[in-house]
């Protein structure tokens, strides 16, 4: 669009520094902004957890645990790298060390295997 231009300063919106804090981050790997609630999810990689800020700067965990516990369990992540939403704040994850795309409910305390069968590999039902 026309009406872009460059800034050469920026504020942070999600990202208070290196640490397990709700707004704090560690090595984020993918993003996703939902157009129509304007609402901004984080695959926060090491963390094991996908953030959300809300247009009005609150920050919560919407899947995975807030406190950063990987697992291999429907309620936690393992590294997820990748993550989309749709308009009613539901989650697909690509949950990348658990070799799984998992889908979480708005609220929900654990996401449910959609694809992957927790081993890597070549087969219909694995991923590499």
């Amino acid at each position: 669009p026309g009406n872009l231009k460059w800034s050469t300063t920026g504020i942070t919106i999600i990202g208070n520094g290196y640490g397990k804090r709700s707004d704090q981050l560690q090595y984020p790997e993918g993003l996703f902004i939902e157009p129509k609630t304007q609402i901004l999810y984080v695959a926060d990689a090491s963390n094991n957890r996908i953030q959300k800020r809300y247009p009005s700067g609150e920050i919560k965990t919407a899947a995975g645990q807030a406190n950063g516990a990987g697992g291999s369990t429907p309620n936690k992540l393992y590294s997820p790298g990748h993550v989309f939403a749709d308009e009613n704040e539901n989650l697909f994850v690509a949950d990348m060390m658990n070799q799984r795309i998992q889908y979480w409910e708005k609220d929900a305390k654990h996401g449910k295997t959609v694809a992957g069968n927790g081993s890597d590999g070549s087969a219909l039902t694995e991923f590499n």
